[in-house]
């Protein structure tokens, strides 16, 4: 796999990804009173969300990394999909868009464990 290629499109998965996590983290800081310690629950909420957004470019990373070009290309398929459950949650708050983005983040859960349980050659 061509690196450049490798590092331009996991940047700009990157960059997309939490352009669309961001704004739901900061939601759930929304009605956090003024001088609430930052190890409150709130504060684990908005880290969770961001951290759990990240799993699927933790996994193309990894892919890439070990130049399995299969696993990089079916983490960039999930992550466009959870960037489009995450923008349809966005805009919409419906109950089906938080169950889409909820399988989404499972299956990019699921392929970043295989991904580290498979071996480089």
């Amino acid at each position: 796999m061509n690196k450049a290629w490798f590092w331009f499109t996991w940047v700009l998965t990157f960059i997309v990804v939490n352009l669309a996590a961001v704004p739901i983290a900061m939601f759930a800081l929304f009605g956090t009173q003024e001088g609430t310690s930052i190890f409150s629950a709130d504060y684990a909420v908005a880290a969770g969300i961001f951290l759990l957004s990240n799993f699927i470019t933790l996994q193309m990373l990894i892919a890439g990394r070990k130049d399995y070009k299969k696993g990089f290309l079916v983490g960039l398929n999930v992550a466009v999909l959870q960037v489009a459950g995450l923008v349809v949650f966005i805009s919409t708050i419906s109950t089906a868009a938080i169950i889409f983005t909820m399988v989404i983040i499972v299956i990019a859960a699921v392929l970043l464990i295989q991904e580290l349980r498979r071996r480089r050659y």
